[in-house]
């Protein structure tokens, strides 16, 4: 087939793989999402509400459609969770949540909108929290998909192309509870306690035990063997959520390049309205002992050179005085034989 001569299959074609972007890819702390390879950009991507049950709340958001042909948004709502401890979102496609619960029954519809090509359009979309909310989080996305306008029976339909991610907090009985589940260095992936350098990978892994998600903010402090504070790493930041029942991981690394003897680090984590901490302490040893085995080696093999000169030396030196010793007395039997 000559794709040339059918330009509408191409469009769509292009505009398919273009606009193929998965939402469960979407970070959860991103602020903004404007990448052309994916043919739509959307601000925020990242809307955080404070929110009161019974009371409605605006929702604004910009979309431009930056591939090369007008293109027809329609949206639908989805819950999500935290697909595994990196933080990405994964989406549940189908909801058990109670209406109490699920933010889906909670935005009503939008109207398809079209968009020309690298047009930006202003929408808004309301949330409507219920009455009967349950206080605490409540997590979803608002999700856009694509159209091209006037392709024929042979066009191919775009994909899911972007998403706005919502995190709600219901005023009322909230119970904002986090907790360690680990905290240790890690080399290769694994968790160790011994290094031969740096770089130096800590990785901090916070369970959340409330209703409500936290922002664990804090830092590893650094201290060698004589208690001196070598460094002091940032740990989360304010976009950086661990949703309820979930684990969420932050690996920091420390590269100092030359490392030597023990090590203590001291996490100090805080989280939630009033301030509660978290603290952990975790001690590592750095020995380069590659190094000292070469420096060992090359000393032992100095010493036996040294050593083998040493003896070498005192036996020319005793060789020699028994020589003068013989003459001596060589002379001295020439000299009673006259």
């Amino acid at each position: 087939m000559n794709y040339m001569r059918q330009p509408r299959l191409l469009l769509s074609l292009i505009l398919s793989v273009g606009l193929a972007l998965i939402v469960t890819n979407i970070p959860a702390g991103a602020q903004s999402l404007e990448n052309v390879d994916k043919g739509l950009e959307i601000s925020p991507a990242y809307y955080e509400l404070n929110a009161e049950a019974g009371r409605t709340y605006s929702l604004d958001l910009k979309l431009k459609n930056v591939t090369p042909s007008d293109v027809i948004y329609s949206s639908s709502v989805n819950d999500f969770v935290s697909a595994n401890e990196t933080g990405a979102p994964s989406i549940v496609e189908k909801s058990t949540l109670p209406a109490t619960a699920s933010i889906i029954s909670w935005i009503p519809a939008l109207d398809k909108i079209k968009v020309k090509s690298q047009q930006r359009v202003a929408i808004s979309a309301q949330i409507n929290v219920p009455a009967n909310a349950e206080p605490g989080g409540h997590y979803g996305v608002l999700r856009f998909y694509g159209d091209a306008p006037n392709l024929d029976s042979t066009g191919v339909g775009i994909n899911v192309s972007t998403g706005v991610l919502i995190l709600v907090r219901v005023a009322g009985d909230i119970t904002e509870k986090a907790s360690l589940a680990s905290f240790y260095t890690s080399l290769n992936g694994k968790q160790s306690w011994f290094f031969e350098n740096s770089p130096i990978t800590f990785v901090t892994r916070i369970r959340n035990e409330g209703n409500i998600h936290v922002k664990p903010i804090g830092n590893i402090e650094i201290h060698d063997m004589f208690g001196n504070l070598v460094k002091s790493l940032e740990v989360g930041d304010t976009k950086s959520n661990v949703l309820p029942d979930g684990i969420r991981r932050y690996d920091v690394q420390y590269d100092n390049g030359w490392m030597f003897g023990k090590y203590t680090a001291n996490l100090a984590l805080g989280y939630g309205m009033t301030g509660q901490a978290i603290t952990a302490t975790t001690d590592f040893w750095v020995i380069p002992y590659k190094l000292i085995l070469a420096a060992i080696f090359i000393a032992a093999t100095v010493i036996y050179i040294l050593g083998r000169l040493i003896k070498v030396y005192n036996r020319r030196i005793i060789e020699k005085a028994k020589n003068e010793n013989t003459n001596k007395n060589k002379k001295h039997d020439v000299k009673k034989d006259k």
